[in-house]
């Protein structure tokens, strides 16, 4: 079978969604032919076992929605000649191309799959559980008569018209498969991210570690539990405007971005994830858990799926003392050892065979065709 996948960062990846995306197509290649298109870019990256090209997108700056839909034309238009040119038997899509691009299957009349990892398809503000009235261009802050407004309200119109026409819409937890279904109206299948696990074994693991430090990840939270606790060792990994000389504290330490996270994960005592919006799921507390890492997390969005019953979710998030009391919790022995163990078996339930079965059985139940 002929399978053509497309996704804005492929060439550059940066994120769990590409990371999920190429793991898929480098599982599916042992046995189809497999095209990936992505925006090209000056120093691309290069895939293994399938064809991976670039195609130029042209950007207008500082006109973000205006650009978009000027995008999503030029996609439309690039993935139409791809599909003249291979004639794939199956498309699969997600992100900011996957409009555009299950547009053109529709119209090619292609089975199509679209993955659905965040909320940019639906809502502005990245928090779908925000009560408003659905205009995005008013959330956005525009006014009747400006005229940027219905280069919003274009966008979203867009997303919601060819999304809807998908053979199949994927959402990568229950809670975003709810979510789907409230602003969609469609049901769709659960399909948990395609994680690999990372190789490694943790040696005297003695950090409380933090993934990401941006505001709505919960930073300003973790920097105030590392001011409670100053006799603990705090990790954060990563470097972001705004937070990137956190090492003045004496009681962190933060490391760039690394490519092999097994050097964070095994030094890893517990992980935090103090997110303040609803992440779709939480990536990190699975691969965490696969090593035996308890997780103390906000209870919100998708994330109680990804920690299970191997960790402790906290109500009130950005009360900083609920935390820190969690943190103590773990201090006992027995109390640690329960939640490692429980969060080791409760990611093998994300292992790779498990969720690739899962994605074939559901093309197989609803496209009729065979993975």
């Amino acid at each position: 079978m002929k399978i053509l996948a497309v996704e804005e960062n492929f060439l550059n990846p940066y994120g769990g969604g590409e990371l999920s995306f190429k793991t898929l197509l480098e599982r599916l290649s042992e046995r189809h032919t497999i095209f990936a298109l992505g925006k090209r870019v000056a120093s691309p990256v290069t895939a293994q076992g399938f064809s991976l090209t670039g195609f130029p997108v042209f950007e207008m700056p500082r006109t973000h929605f205006l650009n978009k839909y000027i995008v999503f034309k030029q996609v439309e238009r690039q993935v139409a000649k791809y599909i003249g040119r291979i004639s794939p038997d199956l498309i699969l899509a997600q992100q900011d191309f996957a409009a555009p691009t299950l547009k053109s299957a529709y119209h090619a009349g292609i089975p199509s799959v679209g993955f659905i990892r965040n909320y940019e398809h639906f809502c502005l503000c990245n928090n779908p559980e925000r009560e408003c009235d659905r205009h995005c261009s008013q959330c956005y802050g525009y006014k009747l008569y400006n005229p940027y407004r219905y280069c919003v309200d274009a966008v979203f119109t867009y997303e919601s018209t060819w999304l809807k026409k998908a053979s199949m819409l994927v959402s990568n937890s229950k809670y975003v498969s709810r979510v789907v279904k409230d602003w969609l109206g469609i049901d769709s299948p659960v399909v948990y991210p395609f994680v690999r696990k990372i190789p490694g074994t943790r040696t005297n693991p003695e950090y409380i570690t933090f993934i990401n430090p941006k505001k709505h990840k919960g930073i300003e939270v973790v920097l105030k539990i590392a001011d409670l606790l100053p006799e603990r060792k705090f990790l954060i990994v990563g470097v972001t405007p705004g937070y990137s000389n956190l090492n003045i504290r004496p009681n962190v330490l933060q490391i760039p971005w690394v490519k092999d996270m097994s050097e964070v994960y095994s030094m890893t005592r517990v992980l935090l994830v103090p997110s303040m919006w609803p992440e779709p799921l939480g990536r990190v507390c699975i691969e965490a858990g696969s090593w035996g890492i308890p997780t103390i997390a906000s209870r919100i969005g998708g994330i109680p799926e990804g920690v299970g019953n191997g960790g402790i979710l906290i109500d009130n998030i950005t009360n900083p003392e609920e935390w820190v009391q969690a943190i103590h919790a773990l201090d006992s022995d027995d109390v640690y050892r329960e939640l490692s163990s429980n969060a080791e078996l409760h990611a093998k339930k994300f292992s790779l065979d498990i969720t690739m079965q899962t994605f074939k059985d559901h093309v197989r139940d609803r496209l009729g065709l065979s993975l």
